[in-house]
């Protein structure tokens, strides 16, 4: 469906943390991108598919995954998004190739979205915007695998709980513990001392 002007305006603001936009590229924007309401547990992409759309979480939660049935975790999840992200595989979208993991919405989630297509055109006129996002996204993944590595178990289920309390009412613990690097034994225990 057509976008609301306030969904249009909350993808501006987002937009414009990571550089201003003039008024012809917003004005470019508004017949590119539309809006949808999924249910929980839609798979808005699946592993090894081309990724057509580029999502901007409205309202919801999502979580990106990897699909290995050799692996004692045949699920890994990689990564979790909120209100205000965009939601793409790396590599993925930008690139055009398949995608290397699935993205599953954990709750009701009103997304906005913009086909492959309308990003082609857009690409040279906005190339640099979308390489902000790129980088963005890079560094907040690069930060992630840093505290991943260096903070203990308890300090990254702490950082996790304070920045996104809700995600504990809508993941599934396994699959928050694989994220965190922790067993799922360590979290219930994290959990109950919190």
């Amino acid at each position: 469906m057509a976008i609301s002007p306030h969904a249009f305006q909350q993808l501006i603001l987002m937009l414009e943390k990571l550089m201003p936009l003039s008024s012809v590229v917003k004005v470019m924007l508004i017949d590119m991108v539309f809006e949808e309401v999924s249910k929980k547990g839609t798979r808005i992409l699946n592993q090894r598919e081309i990724q057509k759309r580029l999502w901007f979480i409205f309202d919801g939660s999502a979580r990106e995954f990897k699909e290995d049935k050799n692996a004692e975790v045949q699920e890994q999840t990689l990564w979790f998004s909120f209100n205000g992200d965009l939601l793409y595989t790396i590599p993925g979208f930008f690139s055009e190739t398949a995608a290397p993991s699935s993205i599953e919405l954990l709750e009701d989630s009103h997304l906005i979205y913009m086909n492959v297509e309308d990003y082609l055109r857009l690409e040279k006129e906005m190339d640099f915007l979308f390489k902000k996002i790129r980088d963005h996204y890079d560094a907040v993944r690069q930060e992630y695998q840093r505290n991943r590595l260096h903070l203990s178990g308890k300090q990254k289920y702490l950082q996790l709980f304070t920045a996104h309390p809700s995600l504990f009412n809508n993941a599934k613990m396994k699959d928050i513990a694989y994220f965190l690097g922790i067993s799922p034994n360590s979290l219930s225990r994290f959990r109950k001392d919190n």
